[in-house]
């Protein structure tokens, strides 16, 4: 990691209580908690999208959002969100991994809905493309306009996680 986590007493009062809950719910430390839990305040917002972006009232079915970002970690190489997401995609869906997901376009395996999200999260991510209106009008066939935004904010904070992580060297499997 390029920036040195804090000891346990150096974080915020506030903030201790939420590294300590996150890393028994993952049955570990997790770097990029240690590392965003030196800004409360940043810390504290990002918690609050994620437990926003995570709800289970979410329109988008867990394992969309799951496709989604280990589609997102894959086009920003970030292996520890590849790694993490990959085992929640494995859970919800045996019939898809991470490796087909590399080639998703080449894969007969997706469903149309699979695609449809699937061509659009490549769009946002990747610098090289745009969204374009075929891939909204594609999406409309299954989500509303309200549900697009969802979307649209899944990826778009996947896009900052893994891009946070990667700046700070977190990426690979071995940090």
């Amino acid at each position: 990691m390029r920036i040195p986590k804090l000891q346990s007493n150096q974080y915020s009062w506030f903030i201790r209580p939420f590294l300590w809950l996150l890393a028994r719910q993952q049955n570990k430390i997790l770097k990029p908690a240690q590392i965003l839990g030196r800004r409360p305040k940043l810390f504290t917002a990002t918690l609050l999208l994620y437990k926003t972006i995570n709800r289970k009232t979410s329109p988008i079915e867990p394992y969309i959002h799951a496709l989604m970002s280990v589609r997102v970690a894959q086009l920003n190489q970030c292996e520890f969100t590849i790694e993490h997401d990959s085992k929640i995609l494995r859970n919800l869906k045996n019939r898809l991994d991470k490796d087909k997901l590399m080639d998703w376009t080449n894969c007969s395996d997706f469903k149309p809905k699979e695609c449809a999200v699937l061509a659009y999260t490549d769009a946002i991510t990747d610098t090289g493309q745009h969204v374009t209106d075929r891939h909204v009008d594609q999406l409309r066939c299954y989500y509303n306009d309200d549900e697009i935004v969802e979307l649209t904010t899944i990826i778009s904070f996947q896009n900052m996680t893994t891009k946070f992580n990667s700046a700070f060297d977190m990426c690979r499997k071995t940090r």
